[in-house]
């Protein structure tokens, strides 16, 4: 903002005021009541072209070429004289013969020491609604002149024409060919051509400038305007231009050139984009032209078939969108046959829904199997009649659909030469839609069959289509049928496959436990008792050697006592095949008599806590838990690097849980699911089978907790 000193004197007041004036953007005069010019600010200069000095004392209608302003003006004095103000549009002239419409508002002011009366106008451009009226108007004679081109160059010379002078005082227009070099097809106006300085630049600068010329606007696809010719050579006749490519996605066809000259006019970026809408208008065009060129190389008879299937077509969709009851009832139906996955109920409601949505009499649908289609149920008027039959392929209406994966309809089913008309359900029938079901492969995977509708003559192809668009909605409902059954069916054979190794696992077990209850018996019974035959004969003969031969005598005696360690083994042995404390002591002692073996083997201490330590239990859960509890003494000795274990059994009215805490280095996930953890594996199988759960925790810092609990009830 510029700051300005307050005014003293009535001519320093005169000069603060038009110092003011001459700050307002817009277009400011003062003429006297002859219409003579005795005031012009800054404004005004830039927007008619003429200086305060050129302007002063010179009438406004000679300076502005507006005969009608003044006489405007006095027309309007009444009003002008009570102090309101009067506006107009106005043909008025720039310095440079411009032509333009201004908008001018005007006052009456007297001064107060004089009887001088000033008219004063305030000039606003208009031109801006005029261009568009006139962009407006020249694209509707461009779409006028290129409704029915049919060829490229026929229209270019007329465009050209249009666009001089509204939008150009010169328009060229190049097409790309197919060798890659560039042709002049049309130019405006025609004298243009003989003019020395439009050739020269036409012919030598327009078509090889690769910075602002053809060339770089062809290769980049995008428009080029220069505001102001730079070149000393070009600038006298050339002020400014525009080059817009002509493209049809993705081909660039040519370029349309806009040339400003003898106007004096420069153009800008709204100029641009009026040019570039008119270029688009005329691309899209030429590129239907391009089309039908194209399209005058198809066979007749092909153009014919294209004509009526496009017809067929645009006539089925039309129905389609006309018919939104139609549309609501495929989604419904849709729906309701998505809501169950019992594929019988799916053709029981297939059935009847496709009878009702073309006004049938009668009908039935069924699954394609190994030996063809088939059908359980036939619906008449509601009532679900059974009736079962397969036809085999080629076999009848529906093995007719199998084979060729199409309808098939008649209107004469009393000499159709496809029905099978022996059959009962073909007694008294019409006409007969018979529509395939295909899978996503595009395999036949079922079918419906619709007969006899009511009240006309025959089924119409818009029933037919309505049952092919049902036909995509039944086939997502029975493919996710079959598709649930078959997961039924192998989640079935998967969890019978599981329960016959479990079984199996199972008995390996049993026979396992029996073998070593047998090994362990014999252990005891005959070797155990050899041994201890043969512990008394060495001590019988050490007896009589102690007199005899005292060498020999102390032989026997330390045989003697390798024998008493071989007995000690062989019990040892038998106990861990079979621990007979189970069935005499119970589960809590022989855990209690293996934690001290263990602690006694190894130095780790165990300390054992029984909640009920006289409790009776079955076999079963007792040698379980017994052998879980060893396994996982096991891996402590292995692979824990323990140094404390504790271990608690707790007795509840309906379970059991043993539980083995130690201090070691905390078992990892991986180990838990890795694929050679068999001990564990074993150990959650023998809970598994009693009904039982097994868990195992690794806690950093804090060791291993493993827990399993068992489904008992005491022995009574």
């Amino acid at each position: 903002m510029q700051s300005m000193p307050v005014p003293e004197s009535d001519e320093e007041q005169i000069r603060f005021q038009a110092q003011l004036l001459n700050t307002v953007e817009q277009a400011i005069l003062a003429v006297d009541l002859t219409g003579r010019i005795i005031f012009w600010n800054r404004f005004a200069e830039t927007f008619y072209g003429w200086t305060e000095d050129e302007a002063h004392g010179r009438n406004i209608a000679e300076v502005l070429a507006a005969p009608l302003l003044m006489e405007a003006a006095r027309a309007n004095m009444e009003q002008l004289r009570r102090g309101e103000s009067w506006s107009g549009e106005f043909l008025v002239q720039r310095r440079d013969g411009t032509p333009f419409t201004a908008q001018v508002s005007a006052s009456l002011i007297q001064n107060e020491r004089r009887t001088l009366i000033s008219i004063i106008g305030i000039s606003r451009n208009s031109t801006d609604q005029q261009q568009l009226q006139e962009a407006n108007r020249l694209l509707a004679e461009v779409g006028a002149l290129l409704t029915n081109v049919v060829d490229y160059e026929a229209p270019l010379t007329t465009l050209a024409q249009l666009a001089v002078p509204q939008l150009a005082d010169w328009c060229a227009v190049h097409l790309l060919q197919a060798d890659g070099s560039i042709e002049q097809v049309a130019l405006a106006p025609a004298e243009t051509a003989a003019l020395q300085a439009a050739c020269d630049w036409l012919q030598h600068y327009l078509p090889h400038d690769d910075a602002d010329g053809l060339p770089a606007v062809l290769r980049s696809g995008q428009p080029k305007l220069i505001t102001e010719v730079a070149s000393d050579r070009w600038a006298a006749a050339i002020k400014s231009y525009m080059i817009v490519p002509l493209i049809v996605h993705p081909k660039t066809l040519g370029a349309i050139t806009f040339v400003a000259a003898e106007s004096g006019r420069r153009f800008d970026l709204n100029a641009l984009a009026l040019a570039e809408n008119l270029v688009s208008h005329i691309a899209l065009y030429l590129d239907k032209a391009r089309l039908y060129r194209e399209s005058q190389r198809l066979n007749a008879e092909l153009e014919q078939r294209v004509s009526e299937r496009t017809t067929e077509l645009r006539a089925a969709v039309a129905q389609l969108q006309q018919s939104e009851a139609t549309i609501q009832t495929l989604f419904r139906i849709s729906k309701q046959l998505n809501t169950t996955l019992a594929v019988d109920t799916i053709l029981d409601e297939l059935a009847q829904e496709a009878i009702r949505i073309v006004n049938g009499e009668s009908g039935f649908a069924g699954l394609r199997t190994a030996r063809g289609m088939t059908v359980r149920k036939y619906f008449r008027q509601g009532t679900a009649i059974p009736f079962e039959y397969t036809w085999t392929s080629g076999q009848g209406i529906p093995g007719w659909v199998l084979k060729n994966k199409v309808p098939y309809g008649t209107s004469d089913a009393a000499n159709d030469p496809v029905l099978q008309h022996a059959l009962a359900i073909n007694t008294d029938v019409r006409t007969i839609i018979c529509t395939p079901i295909l899978s996503s492969f595009g395999e036949v995977l079922g079918y419906f069959d619709i007969r006899n509708k009511q009240g006309t003559e025959g089924f119409t192809l818009a029933d037919q289509d309505m049952l092919m668009a049902l036909a995509p909605a039944a086939s997502i409902a029975i493919q996710n049928a079959l598709a649930y059954q078959q997961r039924l069916s192998a989640e079935a054979e998967l969890q019978e496959s599981y329960e016959r190794l479990r079984a199996l696992a199972a008995n390996l077990e049993l026979v396992r436990e029996e073998e070593r209850t047998q090994i362990a018996r014999e252990l005891h019974d005959q070797l155990g008792q050899a041994l201890t035959a043969m512990k008394f004969d060495l001590a019988w003969l050490t007896d009589r050697l102690v007199n005899k031969d005292a060498a020999l005598s102390q032989k026997t005696k330390a045989v003697t006592v390798q024998m008493d360690t071989m007995i000690k083994t062989v019990r040892r042995i038998a106990t861990e095949l079979r621990p007979g404390m189970l069935d005499d002591l119970g589960l809590a002692a022989s855990i209690e008599w293996q934690a001290r073996d263990f602690e006694k083997r190894t130095g780790i201490v165990c300390e054992v806590s029984a909640s009920s330590p006289d409790l009776s239990l079955p076999r079963a859960p007792s040698l379980a838990l017994f052998r879980i509890f060893q396994e996982a003494l096991t891996n402590v000795a292995r692979h824990a690097g323990a140094q404390h274990i504790e271990v608690r059994l707790v007795a509840m009215p309906e379970a059991l849980t043993l539980q083995i805490h130690d201090d070691g280095r905390g078992i990892q996930a991986d180990e838990i699911a890795g694929l050679h953890s068999l001990g564990l594996l074993g150990m959650r199988e023998r809970a598994q089978r009693l009904g039982g759960t097994f868990d195992i925790q690794g806690v950093p810092g804090d060791g291993t907790i493993v827990t399993v609990s068992v489904p008992v009830k005491p022995n009574t």
